[in-house]
C-alpha cells in the first residue's frame, strides 16, 4: 500500500511499504542526516586524523539489522487526552492551536490520523494488518512493535497536549498582560522549547514508522535525541520548585489571574483538564519515555535469553564428552562469548598440529574435535575463573607467530591463530576483560568516532551506529580496534575502516564531559 506524500515532500521518492528495496533507502535519508550532524559537530575546530583504510568523508551505512526483539501490550498515556475526554468527543474533534509555519510538518495522512486515536494498536493499522510480511513476524515479534508503536503515539498525545498548554496558556493575551516576565519565566520555564524538541521528535518517530511499519525500531533516534531533551528538560524540572511557589503565590495572591485560568481551563479545549496538570506533563512523559525504553531492553534481554536456551539446546545434541566428565550444557544463566576453530600445536619442535574448537561460555570453557555435520567431541572443559593465558608478545625461536598458551585446571594449551587480531581477540575473551571507564584516566586514551555503521557479527564484537563515540583500549594493528562506547560504555570489537581518530584535545574533553554526566543521571 503506497504512502502519499505532501506537497513538503514533493522531491522525495514514493514509497511503496511493502517495497523491500525501499525500505533501507528512506531509513538511510533519515539516518545520514541525524548522525552526519554528529559527526560535524565532533569534527568542527577539529581535524581528524583518519585510519588506516579509511575514507576522508562518511560513507553510506548498510541497512540496520532487524534485530526481532518484544515487549508488551500498548497501555494509555497517562495526560493522554483521548482517555481524558472518553465519552465526550473524539480527539480528533478537538480544535488544537494552530502551530506556526517553522512547526508545520507534512506526514502520511494515514499516519497522521492513527496517531491522532491513542487506542489503536500497531496491528490494526491498515499497512500492518493488510500486510502479508505480517505472517512471517513471531509472536514475540508482534508484541515488542506494539510497544514500539506506543511510544510514537503517546508522543503523538504529548504532543497534542502540549499545544493545548502553549497555545491556550503561554500564548493567551490576557495572561502576557498580567504576569511580570519573572513569573512568567517561572510558571511556564521552557515550556515552549520542550513542545519544540517534542514535535521534531515526533517527526522522527513518524519518518521510522513510514519507512518500515513492520520493522521499525525507536531506541535508537531516542539515544540520539538524548542530547537535545537535556538541553530543555533539565532546565524545566530544575525549576519545578519555583514553578510550584509561583503558581500557589499568583492562585492565592492575584484574584486576577485565577480569573482568568478558571476560564481557560473550562474551555473544551482543556476538556476541563487543569492548568497544573499541563505543566506536570514534561515530568510523567520523561518518565515515561525511559520505561517504555526499559520495557523495550528488557524485551530485548528476555529474546536474547530465548535465543540463548535454543542454542544451548542444539550444541547438546551435538556434542559428545570423551575421557572428561559430561557437563550439562544447558542453563538459563549461560550465554556464549566467543567460539571458533583455533589451531593447538601439540608439539612445536615436529611441528605437529591440530584444529580444535572452542566454546567460551560465560561460566565455563569446552575444548572439542570437531566432526563432520557439525558435531563435536569435548575433550576438556574448564571454569573460567580457572582459565589463565600467557601471551608471546615476541616470537621465540621454537614458537610460531601469533601463538599464546591457554592454561586450564589440569591441563596447558599451546595455541595458534591466522591473525594478530584473533590472538588479541581470544586473549581478551578468555581474561573476561571487560573494562569500565575511569574518567580520571580516560584523557590519555585514543577517542574515535564512527563514520560507517558495523553490524557485529561475532559475540565479541560492537555493532556501532554512525556518530558513536569510542574509547580505544586496544589496538591490534590489522584492522581492529577494542574499546568503550562512551553513550552506554558497551564493550567489544569493531573494525578500524568504521572508525576516524579524534584528535582535537577540546573535542576529546567535551565528549568524556557529556559520558560522564550521562552515567550521574543513570546513576540517580
Amino acid at each position: 500500500m503506497g504512502i502519499r506524500k505532501t506537497k513538503d515532500r514533493r522531491n522525495r521518492e514514493h514509497v511503496d511499504m511493502n517495497g523491500e528495496e525501499d525500505r533501507p533507502q528512506l531509513y538511510q535519508q533519515y539516518n545520514e542526516e541525524t548522525q552526519n550532524i554528529e559527526i560535524l559537530r565532533q569534527s568542527r575546530s577539529d581535524t581528524l586524523t583518519v585510519g588506516e583504510g579509511n575514507s576522508r568523508s562518511p560513507l553510506p551505512s548498510p541497512p540496520p539489522a532487524r534485530r526481532p526483539l518484544p515487549p508488551l501490550p500498548a497501555y494509555q498515556h497517562p495526560h493522554s487526552l483521548s482517555q481524558s475526554i472518553c465519552g465526550h468527543t473524539s480527539a480528533q474533534a478537538l480544535s488544537l492551536p494552530d502551530r506556526s509555519h517553522s512547526e508545520r510538518r507534512a506526514s502520511s495522512p494515514s499516519l497522521s490520523i492513527s496517531l491522532k486515536q491513542s487506542s489503536l494498536l500497531w496491528r490494526d493499522l491498515p499497512n500492518v494488518c493488510n500486510n502479508p510480511e505480517l505472517e512471517t513476524l513471531t509472536e514475540d515479534q508482534r508484541r515488542l512493535q506494539e510497544v514500539r508503536f506506543e511510544v510514537v503515539t503517546s508522543e503523538a498525545s504529548y504532543c497534542r497536549s502540549l499545544d493545548i498548554v502553549v497555545g491556550n496558556f503561554v500564548k493567551n493575551k490576557e495572561l502576557e498582560k498580567l504576569l511580570t516576565t519573572q513569573d512568567k519565566n517561572w510558571l511556564f520555564s521552557r515550556l515552549t522549547e520542550v513542545r519544540t524538541i517534542s514535535h521534531r521528535f515526533l517527526a522522527k518517530l513518524e519518518e521510522r514508522v513510514e519507512s518500515d511499519v513492520l520493522h521499525f525500531t525507536v531506541c535508537d533516534i531516542i539515544a540520539q535525541q538524548c542530547r537535545r531533551f537535556r538541553k530543555v528538560y533539565v532546565p524545566y524540572l530544575t525549576n519545578q520548585s519555583y514553578q510550584d511557589a509561583t503558581y500557589q503565590s499568583l492562585m492565592n495572591d492575584n484574584p486576577q489571574f485565577k480569573r482568568i485560568v478558571d476560564n481557560l481551563e473550562k474551555s473544551h479545549v482543556c476538556q476541563r483538564l487543569p492548568l497544573r496538570s499541563f505543566l506536570v506533563l514534561p515530568f510523567q512523559r520523561i518518565t515515561r519515555i525511559k520505561l517504555l525504553v526499559q520495557i523495550i531492553q528488557e524485551s530485548n534481554d528476555s529474546i536474547a535469553e530465548m535465543k540463548t536456551i535454543e542454542s544451548l539446546v542444539s550444541l547438546s545434541g551435538k556434542v559428545e564428552f570423551v575421557d572428561c566428565k559430561t557437563l550439562p550444557l544447558i542453563s538459563q544463566k549461560r550465554r556464549l562469548v566467543k567460539e571458533g576453530p583455533i589451531t593447538q600445536l601439540i608439539d612445536s619442535l615436529k611441528e605437529t598440529e591440530r584444529t580444535i574448537y572452542l566454546h567460551l561460555f560465560n561460566d565455563y570453557l569446552l575444548v572439542s574435535i570437531p566432526k563432520e555435520g557439525g558435531r563435536f567431541t569435548v575433550i576438556d572443559h574448564c571454569p573460567v575463573e580457572e582459565l589463565r593465558t600467557e601471551d608471546f608478545r615476541f616470537k621465540i625461536l621454537t614458537l610460531q607467530k601469533n601463538s599464546f598458551r591457554l592454561h586450564l585446571s589440569q591441563n596447558s594449551l599451546l595455541l595458534r591463530t591466522e591473525t594478530k587480531s584473533d590472538k588479541l581477540r581470544w586473549i581478551s575473551a578468555l581474561s573476561r576483560s571487560c573494562p569500565a571507564v575511569d574518567f580520571s584516566t580516560a584523557e590519555n586514551l585514543a577517542q574515535m568516532q564512527c563514520i560507517r555503521a558495523y553490524v557485529a557479527q561475532q559475540p565479541d564484537e560492537m555493532s556501532v551506529e554512525k556518530a558513536d563515540i569510542i574509547l580505544a583500549h586496544q589496538d591490534s594493528g590489522d584492522n581492529w580496534i577494542q574499546g568503550i562506547r562512551l553513550s552506554d560504555q558497551h564493550f567489544g570489537w569493531v573494525p578500524n575502516s568504521h572508525l576516524q581518530v579524534i584528535s582535537n584535545d577540546t573535542v576529546k574533553k567535551r565528549n568524556l564531559s557529556d559520558a560522564l554526566t550521562l552515567t550521574k543521571a543513570k546513576a540517580a
